[in-house]
């Protein structure tokens, strides 16, 4: 079976066998959040899930501890383990503050938007936002209502000014970049993440995520 084809029970009977390779099985226990990276290079995935009921989730609404890595080669692939275990239930008490979006804004709610990051990118991020130029990453946009639901995880390329949306492929790979913008008059949050197709190095190991979301190579090498 093609791993695009696995259902939840499957992915994480997987995922167990892998942990179980790794010694950390025996801690399967409630919400679990597994983000796991090779070789500190751009290719990840993280599996949100609750093990008791074999199910995946499409994200976890509240900070848990993330940067906990556990480094570990098998069959000659190191592997950056991010686990975490018996998870809280966090209620998603966030709510939409009911007014209007701008659309004109879009990808993000309006221009009220905020955010507290200050990278050596900082030009991609702003040309997105504005819809400026061009650009050769995919733009990741994550929005969730702040403590609330996740809304949606969107992937956008940047083109003569205009933003497309793109299909998701299981294919791109996460790079060491994002924004985090916040909207207090619509109670919003967006993560805002480069992506690319070609595979690189990053120098710092990947954190624990809060949505699930893999590419299908990563399946392969668990």
């Amino acid at each position: 079976m093609n791993c695009k084809d696995k259902s939840d029970l499957e992915i994480i009977e997987k995922i167990q066998t892998f942990l179980k390779k790794v010694n950390l099985d025996t801690k399967l226990k409630g919400i679990c959040i597994l983000t796991v990276g090779i070789d500190k290079s751009s290719l990840s995935g993280c599996f949100v899930f609750n093990y008791d009921k074999k199910i995946l989730l499409q994200h976890y609404p509240a900070r848990y501890n993330s940067d906990n890595p556990i480094y570990i080669t098998i069959n000659n692939i190191k592997y950056t383990i991010q686990f975490a275990y018996n998870l809280p239930i966090v209620n998603e008490n966030g709510k939409h503050s009911g007014i209007l979006e701008d659309i004109s804004s879009f990808p993000l709610c309006c221009k009220n938007c905020i955010t507290r990051n200050n990278l050596s990118l900082n030009n991609e991020f702003n040309n997105f936002i504005n819809k400026n130029g061009s650009s050769n990453y995919i733009y990741k946009v994550t929005k969730k209502i702040q403590f609330g639901p996740l809304e949606y995880i969107k992937f956008f390329k940047l083109k003569d000014g205009k933003i497309e949306e793109v299909s998701y492929s299981g294919n791109e790979n996460k790079t060491n970049s994002f924004k985090i913008y916040t909207c207090e008059t619509h109670n919003t949050y967006f993560s805002i993440d480069l992506n690319t197709y070609n595979e690189h190095y990053n120098y710092h190991h990947i954190k624990g995520q809060n949505e699930t979301l893999f590419n299908y190579k990563i399946l392969e090498l668990l």
